[in-house]
């Protein structure tokens, strides 16, 4: 007999406007639509009071984004760990090897509780920041080369393979199909590419979320071609390209472990500005 407070269940459509305390129905309602049946409901005298969702990232069919929580009212009380555990035991057999989740701080709540839960230190990330681009001067690349910007339909059609070239040896590589470029493509979006010696060698996606700023996310160089300094002429040639635009300032992310790279952007300004960290626990390894 079960003498738990809590259950766990399908979700059902009443659901997204009963777990408003935990995120907008709209949010839970896109949730639902995504995660191809990996989303659990927990209730409390049958009322929605959580829920827990497993989201599939893009090229990487062994691991699971999770995302959901536990209303204000029932925190603190066992509800979360009632819920992980049914999730684990759903997942149990499945195509589910890991699930992740990324959180803003290691002694956050959530990620208190999911360190509790199994749930290890996968990477850091860091968020590094130049401001006050007008005023920053770049000394001349040491090496020649053109960059080139690509429109959405050849972004499109040149970055899922021009991506994979880059970075399939590295810790972070996360493909990219056409149609996930496609579909997170936004207006104002950029794809610049670097040619040396007639040959496509690097890449660089530029967005601009703000009038003022613009993010770099993602940038490389072929592997054959790193360490000899076409990392810096496109980025260089990037930035020389947004001052002339009036930007005033530019984000971008990296690894903390890509030590290469941070040692590149510190050299042209760039500063550590924030951290994320990806907390990672194995279900099914195989």
């Amino acid at each position: 007999m079960n003498s738990s407070p809590w259950f766990v269940r399908p979700p059902q459509s009443a659901d997204a406007a009963a777990l408003t305390a935990i995120a907008t129905p709209h949010l839970i309602r896109q949730t639902m639509a995504q995660t191809n049946g990996r989303f659990w409901t927990l209730t409390h005298q049958s009322q929605p009071i959580g829920y827990a969702a497993l989201l599939p990232l893009p090229g990487l069919p062994h691991l699971f984004e999770l995302t959901g929580g536990i209303a204000p009212a029932f925190r603190h009380q066992g509800a979360g760990s009632f819920l992980w555990q049914a999730v684990r035991e759903e997942t149990a057999g499945t195509a589910v090897q890991q699930i992740t989740h990324t959180v803003d701080s290691l002694d956050s709540p959530a990620a208190c509780f999911l360190q509790h839960h199994g749930f290890a230190l996968e990477h850091e990330e860091w968020t590094m920041q130049l401001e006050n681009l007008p005023a920053t001067s770049f000394s001349r690349p040491t090496r020649s080369g053109q960059i080139k910007k690509l429109d959405r339909a050849a972004a499109v059609r040149t970055l899922p393979a021009l991506y994979e070239r880059c970075f399939a040896p590295t810790a972070w590589f996360q493909p990219y199909s056409a149609a996930e470029v496609s579909a997170t493509w936004e207006p104002g979006d950029e794809l610049w590419t670097l040619v040396a010696d007639g040959a496509t060698i690097g890449f660089a996606w530029l967005h601009r979320p703000t009038p003022e700023g613009a993010e770099i996310e993602p940038i490389g160089i072929v592997p054959e071609k790193q360490g000899l300094g076409y990392g810096r002429t496109l980025l260089t040639t990037l930035l020389q390209q947004l001052q002339n635009q009036g930007i005033q300032t530019v984000s971008l992310g990296v690894w903390q472990q890509n030590e290469t790279a941070v040692h590149l952007y510190h050299s042209l300004g760039f500063r550590h500005v924030s951290s994320s960290y990806s907390l990672t626990c194995p279900l099914n390894p195989t």
